[in-house]
């Protein structure tokens, strides 16, 4: 890989257009949900853009480092697939390895003043179980447009 290539410089762009596709919809589920964008005064929405082009930016790399083209029709699938374990790993394996509990004891521990019938408390581990499935799920689309569109586009 040099990075006078054109052809990773047109992957990075499109991973920028796949950071574009996961904010648009993560603001469709944000308005369908009804959630108001008032929290910290939009800060979140605002900054959220500029740290997803960063995410794919920098999963872009070991994406194209992995990804070995062959002249097959359905080749995309395989750029696609490693473009979602990359970017699904980036995530996921940081919050399993220091946002999970992997302590049993004090895993599932609840605070003293929430009854146990109570089904509205959400466990740390709960929590971070919760984001990772949420991240799964929402990254499959955009990364299968991109890497339809990088295919065509760029000749990966």
């Amino acid at each position: 890989m040099k990075l006078s290539d054109k052809r990773f410089w047109k992957f990075e762009a499109m991973m920028l257009f796949c950071a574009i596709l996961l904010f648009c919809q993560l603001l469709a589920v944000t308005m369908c949900n009804a959630v108001g964008f008032e929290a910290c005064n939009g800060a979140i929405l605002i900054l959220l853009l500029p740290v997803l082009c960063l995410y794919f930016a920098i999963a872009g790399i070991p994406t194209w480092l992995l990804y070995k083209p062959k002249i097959t029709p359905h080749s995309w699938l395989k750029l696609a697939g490693w473009l979602y374990i990359v970017s699904a790993a980036l995530i996921i394996i940081p919050l399993l390895a220091f946002g999970y509990d992997w302590n049993p004891i004090t895993a599932n521990m609840r605070p003293d003043n929430i009854p146990m019938d109570e089904g509205k408390f959400i466990t740390d581990n709960e929590l971070v179980i919760i984001v990772c499935s949420v991240w799964a799920i929402l990254l499959i689309v955009p990364v299968l447009i991109t890497s339809y569109l990088a295919k065509r586009w760029a000749s990966v």
